[in-house]
């Protein structure tokens, strides 16, 4: 068995995507923003009309996470999806490929995608896990910009970073060569990530728009202090909304995709 193959259920390859839209009525609609410093790829769904919804992923993973949203016919009529690959994922990069990218360069490059939207409305942000401080500096930097924040099991609390036993193999030189890409970006990223969320403590308090926080109980991924701190960074008043699921594990998009729903279009 080789380490690759070891990797393979966390993984949706392309072939796997593409067998998986045969079989639906709509498709997505691919989109690469590129120069020659950076490459976003981004699968968009239902008219750049539209009032636009920005999906940030977390790590390892890509765009095809939040199926359960994008394949969700009836936002199509109301709502321009965006997904984007996030740089150092899948298709996107900046400079280097497959290459960690700082929190607030990954905030500049997916607010390119804004550029794919002719609405002139305001977006809604809806980020999980390490893609929730990436949405929030997107917000804090340009507040006036955005309708909505929503951040799924966060990780931002820069004192509660967790590692696991396997973290540490991604940072071994040999087996990098033979990791899948995302993972090494991934654990990169994961060593990186204290002092990136350090670095970036001050922004919560140049979040004024609504803002939703939402974590599970049986969250073995990021852990409950995340939740804690938010609510101390964010404060409490009729702009935030914090949502507890004590069945919820860290997947919330997928195990509680209609709660998310309502969240987005209230």
């Amino acid at each position: 068995m080789t380490l690759n193959s070891c990797f393979k259920k966390y993984i949706v390859t392309e072939k796997e995507i593409k067998k998986h839209y045969d079989t639906l009525s709509f498709k997505p609609n691919y989109k690469i923003q590129k120069s020659s410093d950076y490459k976003l790829f981004t699968a968009t769904f239902g008219q750049d009309t539209l009032q636009p919804i920005i999906f940030i992923h977390g790590a390892p993973g890509r765009w095809e996470g939040f199926r359960k949203q994008l394949d969700d016919t009836s936002y199509h009529s109301k709502y321009h999806l965006l997904a984007s690959d996030r740089p150092g994922y899948g298709f996107s990069y900046y400079k280097k490929k497959h290459k960690k990218v700082s929190i607030e360069k990954q905030a500049e490059l997916l607010e390119k995608t804004l550029e794919l939207n002719k609405s002139n409305k305001k977006p809604i942000i809806v980020s999980r896990s390490y893609g929730a401080p990436i949405g929030a500096f997107m917000v804090a930097k340009n507040p006036e910009k955005y309708a909505k924040l929503i951040m799924m099991a966060p990780a931002i609390d820069p004192e509660s970073e967790k590692f696991f036993k396997f973290s540490k193999y991604g940072k071994w030189p040999v087996l990098r060569w033979f990791i899948p890409n995302r993972f090494v970006t991934a654990t990169d990223e994961k060593y990186d990530h204290i002092k990136e969320l350090r670095g970036i403590e001050s922004i919560w308090a140049n979040i004024p728009i609504p803002t939703i926080v939402m974590y599970g109980g049986k969250d073995w991924v990021v852990s409950p202090e995340n939740f804690e701190y938010a609510k101390r960074k964010l404060g409490e008043n009729s702009s935030r909304k914090y949502i507890f699921i004590p069945e919820a594990g860290h997947r919330i998009s997928r195990s509680h995709s209609e709660l998310l729903k309502n969240e987005i279009v209230n």
